[in-house]
């Protein structure tokens, strides 16, 4: 789990520590929330991993916003809002 988290963090870095030198890569955001929604919503709720990636997924949730692009049920879809 720790591997993935890894991953996702280091992705999460790229879109918010240079945003203004790269366009977000909305399928690699769409991944990042995937697999951060899989170790949040499947880990234990005392694992300061599970916290982690709890609110890594917002971080990215909201990145994926700006390009109006929210999740809804099991997919992505354009923001209503």
């Amino acid at each position: 789990m720790s591997k993935v988290l890894a991953a996702a963090t280091a992705a999460l870095l790229v879109f918010t520590v240079a945003p203004a030198l790269a366009k977000p890569n909305k399928a690699a955001l769409e991944k990042s929330y995937l697999d951060l929604n899989e170790q949040c919503r499947g880990g234990s709720g005392d694992d300061p991993d599970t916290i982690k990636a709890c609110d890594q997924r917002e971080e990215v949730s909201a990145q994926l916003r700006q390009l109006h692009v929210c999740f809804a049920g099991d997919r992505f879809q354009k923001c209503k809002k």
